[in-house]
């Protein structure tokens, strides 16, 4: 099959279709209310079918929608800062919606998927009852696709086993690698905790650490070192996925390779459920690093200068795959930097930015340090250490629930 006749029959339909595309594109699917919704005992029997993981989520809001000023709302508004606590909840998602272009919606039904017997009995269920389907990993979708009004969601927070592979072979393939598998509820940060602090490995993925792994790769995955190591989708060996007609299917260069290559950027769940994913990993460079700081220009002359002067700086210095970069010219004449690093020392690194630094401060009366200009590099292994973080530095923000996991932490600013 070409990718042209794959993509043209997907599109035109959803996941829970199991239906031609000529006829999927005239489908309504069953919403509450409506007289093919399952009842409570339907409902109740595939519950059972997911060893009870069948749960009703609740708005993220909760009884904020009810009392704005009571003690539960009061109680309940800082954790809305706390993305792990929004991510344990499964009417929870970490984006609110971009551009008005759609709004969180909580779906009535989510089966709390443990294992990819359990996402099989839900697109079943969907697939035999004309369900609307939304899948959702770390909640992170700008595109809204982790959540759908009226639907029956797959929530696959639960599935976050990671295992390491010295030597990763593909069904089907002869070549190994050095790789690791992760089910698609994980989260970046345990992925890095994994391959990175305990097994001074690398693998492509996101800066944000509460990013869904599987969910990111589907979107393409572009992260701060993919001018080094590539898009996390391009690093992708490997995916285990679930299909709209309940087949559990591997996907890889030689074994589905369409659908290997649709999954590679199509956008989470549009093409199935992955339930795992096996990526690349790379030797780990001694260091990462970062150089952060804020300049005002004091006129707006001054300010054209210096857009022009990083401007003409980043081509020379930094556009190489040392560098991962968010730079920001602000409308008060206000120029941000926050980059990441790899494979540079300190040294090394404050000498790249040297001529850069050496141009504002030989205008003084121009340029006003806002934020000190902080050019630096440590151990890669610790770079996502969240007890390192803890302890030396003031880098993370961390969980304060009782009993919150150890590696829960997010990047402050």
């Amino acid at each position: 099959m070409r990718r042209r006749d794959l993509l043209t029959g997907l599109a035109a339909t959803t996941l829970a279709a199991g239906a031609p595309p000529a006829e999927a594109r005239a489908v309504r699917r069953v919403r509450p209310g409506d007289p093919g919704w399952p009842s409570e005992a339907e409902w109740e029997r595939s519950g059972r079918r997911v060893d009870g993981n069948l749960v009703q989520p609740g708005s993220l809001y909760g009884t904020c929608t009810e009392d704005v000023a009571g003690v539960p709302c009061r109680a309940l508004l800082p954790n809305l800062r706390n993305p792990f606590f929004i991510g344990d909840q499964a009417g929870g998602t970490q984006v609110s919606g971009w551009l008005d272009a759609w709004a969180p919606a909580v779906s009535p039904y989510a089966v709390a998927a443990h294992s990819t017997a359990d996402v099989v009995a839900a697109v079943n269920f969907a697939r035999r009852h004309n369900l609307r389907v939304a899948v959702k990993g770390g909640g992170h979708s700008y595109q809204g696709t982790s959540n759908a009004p009226d639907s029956l969601l797959i929530w696959l927070h639960p599935m976050q086993a990671i295992t390491m592979h010295d030597a990763f072979t593909p069904q089907g393939g002869s070549e190994a690698t050095p790789a690791v598998s992760i089910e698609a509820g994980a989260l970046w940060i345990q992925a890095y905790d994994i391959v990175s602090v305990q097994n001074g490995r690398y693998a492509q993925g996101g800066g944000c650490t509460t990013v869904g792994v599987a969910g990111h790769i589907q979107s393409g995955g572009y992260g701060s070192f993919s001018k080094r190591y590539g898009t996390a989708a391009g690093n992708l060996l490997e995916a285990e996925v679930v299909t709209a007609d309940g087949r559990v299917r591997v996907c890889n260069e030689r074994r589905n390779s369409d659908l290997f290559w649709a999954l590679k950027g199509g956008g989470g769940g549009s093409f199935g459920v992955i339930t795992r994913v096996t990526v690349r990993t790379y030797e780990l460079p001694e260091h990462f690093g970062w150089a952060s700081g804020v300049i005002k220009a004091n006129s707006d002359a001054a300010y054209r200068r210096l857009i022009t002067e990083f401007i003409s700086f980043y081509a020379i210095a930094l556009f190489n795959p040392h560098w991962g970069e968010q730079a920001h010219f602000r409308p008060n004449n206000t120029f941000e930097m926050s980059f990441v690093s790899q494979g540079l020392s300190t040294a090394e690194s404050r000498e790249v930015w040297a001529p850069f630094l050496a141009w504002i401060a030989a205008s003084p009366a121009d340029y006003e340090i806002v934020e000190e200009i902080d050019v630096g590099a440590g151990d890669a292994r610790r770079w996502w250490d969240t007890s390192y973080h803890r302890e030396h530095t003031t880098s993370m923000h961390f969980d304060p629930r009782p009993g919150a996991a150890p590696l829960n932490g997010w990047w402050s600013g």
